[in-house]
């Protein structure tokens, strides 16, 4: 057999078939790879990314003006009728102090048209909360707050003059929020 023979015989054959084995293993990790998307991350010539779907963006509404916040609610007083001015204004204050609140300021200022003419006493009162001796020192100390907060709007001082009655006249129930809240009060009376 002549060495060219020996070449197209068999050992062709056997070299034709490990000519289609060799590729065909070099493909199944490639092939593996791309239906399992890691073909897409190593960047194969093969492994083309798809599209990202469109996004439909929804046009944005216009931004509502900007909203001014309120300005913080101070609770109104109760307007005050001077025919019954004796019987007790509610003039709130800060727990345990003389000092007016905002809403003790105006319940006062309906006052005001009250005290035209006349002389009166401002009574100072207080829940039953705490001890006697503070509760009275704490109503004579809120009655001069509400004369000084009057006089300062132009109601003459000679005509006002204060006096402290602690927590001796109660009006409503002690025992609860609101029937202290009641008591918390300034009276006005004839001099």
């Amino acid at each position: 057999m002549k060495r060219s023979e020996a070449r197209t015989g068999d050992a062709w054959r056997s070299f034709d078939r490990w000519a289609w084995i060799v590729p065909i293993l070099l493909a199944v990790p490639a092939l593996y790879g791309w239906m399992n998307g890691a073909a897409a991350n190593a960047g194969s010539c093969c492994s083309a990314k798809a599209p990202a779907p469109a996004v439909v963006v929804a046009p944005t509404p216009a931004p509502a003006p900007e909203a001014v916040a309120p300005a913080p609610t101070v609770p109104s007083a109760p307007v005050v009728d001077c025919a019954k001015i004796t019987e007790g204004v509610t003039v709130p204050f800060a727990t345990a102090s003389p000092q007016l609140t905002e809403a003790g300021k105006q319940a006062l200022d309906q006052t005001i048209t009250c005290l035209n003419s006349g002389s009166y006493a401002i009574g100072g009162h207080t829940d039953s909360d705490g001890e006697a001796a503070s509760n009275q020192r704490l109503s004579e100390m809120r009655a001069n707050a509400a004369k000084a907060y009057l006089v300062s709007k132009g109601v003459a001082a000679e005509r006002l003059t204060t006096i402290g009655y602690g927590e001796t006249t109660p009006i409503a129930d002690n025992a609860t929020t609101e029937g202290k809240a009641r008591n918390r009060r300034i009276t006005f009376s004839s001099k």
